[in-house]
């Protein structure tokens, strides 16, 4: 008996009733199904609903949120059921991982336009803040209970502390970048933090910048994909109350470029 063939977006809507209808097309139309291993980009294309259906994405809408991830676990950390706060959101890698973990709500806030991936914008867990520089960013609604960060062409340190006061329970997972973090003069810097005993030196002046505007740093982990050109990058677990001392960090430093 021959098969009757529907619409590509009502076959993958029964055999994926965990995403909505908005979510599916835009899977479709970003080049993301498969249909027994052909890339299908139509929502009306009638297919075989006994067909191969897949996805090409990963994970993650981008590479952020397996560095995220990976601190979320290093640091016992728990996201679920929190409304979090995603500073420098870009195109939503630590949202994605943070709404994959439980969270309830997330504010991806960017003084970008139009980065944010498609699937995240339609996700109804998503307030979009574009245009947004965080450091002009008073409140939110609802309040975050918690933050997260990823900010390019700026140091950590002075935004740190603006950050948390958006945050009721006041811890942010920072990823710093050591390249903008570098202290003006540096001699031969082409953007690129490779020699360790710079990497440390930096690390520590990122440490007395924090604890400068009452920042603590209480956890540091090496993110396991390197940045743009290669550097080396960390995360790190920040309160508004003291966290490890300046050479119990730098112990932890060493250890993790060892």
């Amino acid at each position: 008996m021959k098969v009757r063939k529907v619409a590509l977006l009502q076959a993958l809507g029964r055999q994926f009733d965990e995403y909505t209808k908005d979510q599916l097309t835009a899977f479709i139309v970003c080049r993301n199904v498969l249909v027994d291993g052909v890339l299908a980009t139509d929502p009306r294309l009638l297919v075989d609903p006994n067909a191969c259906f897949s996805f090409t994405f990963d994970a993650y809408v981008s590479r952020g949120g397996y560095k995220l991830e990976h601190a979320l676990d290093t640091f016992g950390l728990d996201v679920q059921n929190l409304v979090m706060l995603d500073a420098g959101a870009s195109t939503g890698g630590f949202t994605d991982c943070l709404l994959k973990r439980g969270a309830t709500l997330v504010h991806s806030v960017d003084v970008g336009y139009n980065q944010l991936d498609w699937r995240l914008r339609i996700d109804e867990r998503v307030v979009v803040h574009e245009k947004q520089n965080i450091m002009t960013l008073d409140s939110l609604e609802p309040e975050c209970d918690a933050a997260v960060c990823d900010l390019s062409f700026r140091s950590i340190a002075g935004a740190a502390r603006h950050i948390l006061s958006l945050c009721k329970d006041g811890w942010l997972v920072s990823l710093i970048k050591p390249q903008f973090e570098v202290p003006k003069g540096l001699v031969n810097f082409n953007g690129v933090v490779q020699d360790r005993s710079v990497l440390v030196k930096v690390m520590r002046n990122v440490y007395d910048l924090l604890a400068r505007d009452g920042v603590g740093m209480h956890r540091l982990a090496k993110s396991p994909i390197t940045g743009h050109k290669g550097n080396t990058e960390f995360l790190s677990l920040l309160k508004m109350q003291p966290g490890l001392s300046k050479d119990e960090m730098t112990a932890q430093l060493e250890e993790l470029l060892s």
